[in-house]
């Protein structure tokens, strides 16, 4: 499974792999410079920045970051969440299946999870990271569900809640895809579970309704952000012309058609890539309508029967029949290609391919246990492959000045805020370093007045901020800076108290004396670009521009906090007791 990725090299030429190599790089960059919690990507858009961290989950980036704080390089580091991403899920999915189904059809599952071809699509053809990380929560978010529901209690609670949040974290795309779903889920497993009664309806809604409420609390720094600031950013490059929704869906054939290429999707049948099911899941997941009805558990039956209605479902809203369905759906437009719904039908198609050994013993592993897994290795075997190669001089490796190129000759990471009219394809920023030099500053000096009337020196800068000394004897002056606005930016005016002698090296120490703040001044943006203008006063003075959080990054934090606070309080009264006092004091009051 995770062969390509032993060898030396890495697969450049995958749909993403790029972008994964480049989003932790710029991840990297602001964790340098101290910033825990990255929203802004200074490099993005040819250096202007982008707020692309404010709406694209960070969890991928947090484990790729940790590797390379290890000592790791960019691209290293990414292969190892590659690996592990695949390593994970398949245990995950073991251990949702081995609650369900036993052991033996727990190894199917894993096997048939680890193995089917969306998901050596998702890392060798797409190489997509955050997707590929978001396979190893999918069937912890359903195990916590179904425990909160079958079996609430503490733990189950908690953990259901964690890796909720995870989920949101990794992927807010597959989240959104997902969760409507899981709503389906839990209110079955409810209505199947109980007598139909508003009283115990209730009373097992509870449970579920704690793990939601909790996830999304846990989440809330970045989903509540993402959510209400999505808007000011242009959005046209991501829902428009290739990316429109409507023209990818999967013709029927191509669902178990064996199919298989590193091209990119199409309109129409002839794709050169493999949105198959798989050999092994198809089988499998037929050979579950004779199991099924076998399963000694009703509760459980009835459960894989609703897995079985769902993947039905799903895969037909991937074909183009059901367009009209799609037309009005709220989230075609975030889908773009109904194909990565394959996604979602992996985890429950699944599970339903372990119900076919419920009963087999395994200890020593049965020879149809040990056949059939072998089986489903082999049937996905020729498509465990990468095209692993040296970058391009417009890839790699691995600097800004690449990213640049990159960003150029792929019309990729370009992203605008809305505040932008013109989309640029290069900067003079993204020259400077070209050329061999570096990004001291983001002052558009082209803007400042021809007759010297305005002095401008750049002390220090970093991915989130920048200190210049201003001077100008006129009034109604300003600064502009290669920067498009975004909510969150922020100027401050602070006195110069000098004497600096003309020596404006903050490094050097007392001569620089930067005194108490005068005003924090209004920024507007060009009507064009988008670019950031502060207005100076007039005389001598020192001006900071800063991305700092806005008032819903910081409920969204505040939620979060609270809710780790929550957490680890529960959590520890677990020491004294196993009973979730709060569950038990909402169910007597729904009694």
């Amino acid at each position: 499974m995770i062969g390509p990725l032993l060898q030396p090299g890495y697969f450049w030429g995958g749909h993403d792999a790029r972008h994964s190599v480049y989003f932790l790089y710029e991840f990297d960059q602001a964790i340098q410079d101290g910033v825990w919690y990255p929203r802004w990507s200074p490099d993005f858009a040819f250096g202007y920045g982008y707020p692309f961290f404010n709406i694209y989950g960070p969890l991928s980036s947090y484990f790729g970051e940790a590797f390379h704080l290890a000592g790791l390089d960019i691209v290293s580091s990414v292969k190892m969440v590659f690996g592990l991403s695949a390593l994970l899920s398949g245990i995950s999915m073991g251990l949702f299946a081995k609650r369900l189904l036993g052991s033996a059809g727990g190894l199917i599952a894993a096997l048939t999870y680890v193995y089917i071809p969306y998901h050596l699509f998702d890392l060798y053809v797409r190489a997509a990271l955050a997707e590929s990380v978001g396979f190893i929560f999918l069937p912890l978010v359903l195990w916590g569900f179904y425990e909160s529901v079958t079996a609430p209690r503490l733990l189950a609670i908690l953990g259901g809640a964690v890796v909720y949040a995870m989920l949101m974290f990794t992927s807010n795309l597959l989240a959104l895809l997902f969760t409507p779903i899981l709503g389906l889920y839990v209110a079955f497993m409810i209505l199947s579970f109980s007598p139909l009664k508003i009283k115990n309806l209730l009373h097992y809604a509870i449970a579920p309704l704690v793990v939601l409420l909790l996830g999304l609390g846990l989440s809330a720094i970045f989903w509540l952000p993402a959510l209400l600031e999505y808007r000011f950013v242009r959005v046209d490059q991501w829902i428009g012309g290739r990316f429109a929704f409507g023209k990818d869906f999967v013709e029927i054939f191509q669902l178990f058609s064996p199919q298989w290429g590193f091209g990119t999707s199409i309109p129409g049948p002839d794709d050169q890539v493999g949105f198959q099911l798989g050999l092994a899941a198809t089988v499998l997941f037929i050979f579950s309508f004779m199991a099924v009805p076998k399963l000694p558990n009703p509760h459980i039956r009835r459960t894989m029967i609703f897995f079985q209605v769902i993947t039905l479902l799903v895969i037909f809203l991937m074909t183009p029949i059901s367009y009209s369905v799609w037309k009005i759906l709220p989230l075609s437009s975030f889908a773009q290609f109904p194909w990565r719904l394959l996604v979602v039908v992996a985890p429950f198609i699944s599970v339903l391919a372990g119900t076919v050994m419920v009963g087999e013993k395994n200890s020593p592993p049965s020879l149809s246990l040990v056949i059939l897994s072998s089986l489903i290795i082999l049937s996905s075997y020729p498509y465990i492959k990468a095209e692993v190669r040296d970058p391009k001089p417009t890839e790699g490796p691995v600097s800004q000045a690449a990213l640049f190129r990159f960003q150029q000759s792929s019309d990729e990471m370009t992203g605008q805020t809305a505040w932008t009219r013109t989309i640029p394809n290069w900067s003079t920023l993204a020259e400077q370093v070209e050329r061999g030099g570096q990004i001291t500053t983001k002052v558009n000096y082209t803007a400042l007045p021809t007759d010297n009337s305005v002095g401008v020196y750049s002390m220090e800068m970093d991915s989130v901020h920048e200190l210049l000394w201003v001077g100008t004897e006129k009034e109604g002056q300003s600064v502009t800076f290669f920067i498009p606005y975004y909510p969150g930016w922020q100027a401050t005016i602070y006195e110069d108290v000098g004497p600096h002698n003309g020596n404006l090296d903050k490094s050097v120490g007392a001569v620089t004396r930067i005194g108490k703040v005068i005003e924090r001044p209004a920024i507007s943006p060009t009507s064009r670009e988008g670019w950031i203008v502060v207005s100076i006063p007039k005389g001598s003075h020192f001006l900071e521009i800063r991305f700092q959080d806005t008032i819903i990054r910081s409920v969204g934090r505040s939620v979060s906090i609270l809710s780790i606070l929550l957490f680890i309080s529960l959590l520890i009264s677990r020491t004294y007791t196993n009973k979730l006092w709060f569950f038990d004091k909402l169910c007597d009051f729904v009694a």
